[in-house]
């Protein structure tokens, strides 16, 4: 009797964490981009606090080569400012080249987005037309209007009414004259 019922609580354990969600009647797990994405929020939380993004080698992007960051918006929304490490032709989705910070009416910096970058010359060949495109989250990084640059944005901090994939917001501010 003793036997019967361990071999039954070792049996009930094993089931439970096999798939606790299957017992309780709830499907196992969200969709696969739900996953990445809060994958994504998971490894990039610590770039929250501006601080420890520089601390981790991430850099102000500035179009005129100092150090304040350029901040981008356009008729469709903001965008904010973009400290950024590591382009190349690599793509890993838990570290993004770009964090892209809104920049509030009290002048703080708040992760909105992340940006995955690839040189163009990547992308391209030597006639200029896309023979690699790169592919994240099921989307194609896309063309930047002026920069040598292919890029996907995630808008995992702030949502975006224009997509989660789209690169502007219409919630985060227009750039503010710094």
């Amino acid at each position: 009797m003793h036997r019967s019922r361990t071999v039954a609580a070792a049996s009930l354990l094993a089931l439970l964490l096999v798939s606790p969600a299957a017992v309780l009647g709830q499907s196992p797990s969200p969709d696969p981009l739900t996953s990445q994405l809060d994958a994504v929020r998971q490894a990039t939380a610590q770039y929250n606090w501006l601080p420890f993004a520089t601390a981790a080698g991430y850099a102000p992007f500035a179009l005129d080569g100092g150090t304040m960051p350029t901040c981008f918006d356009d008729t469709s929304g903001g965008m904010g400012v973009h400290y950024v490490q590591g382009v190349d032709a690599t793509v890993d989705p838990l570290k993004p080249e770009a964090m892209v910070y809104e920049v509030t009416a009290d002048g703080q910096d708040r992760l909105g987005a992340v940006e995955y970058i690839v040189p163009k010359e990547v992308v391209e060949d030597a006639a200029g037309n896309p023979v690699n495109v790169p592919e994240l989250f099921g989307q194609e990084f896309h063309k930047h209007p002026t920069l040598p640059l292919y890029i996907l944005h995630a808008w995992i901090w702030t949502e975006n009414p224009n997509g989660m994939f789209a690169d502007f917001n219409p919630r985060v501010p227009a750039c503010m004259k710094m």
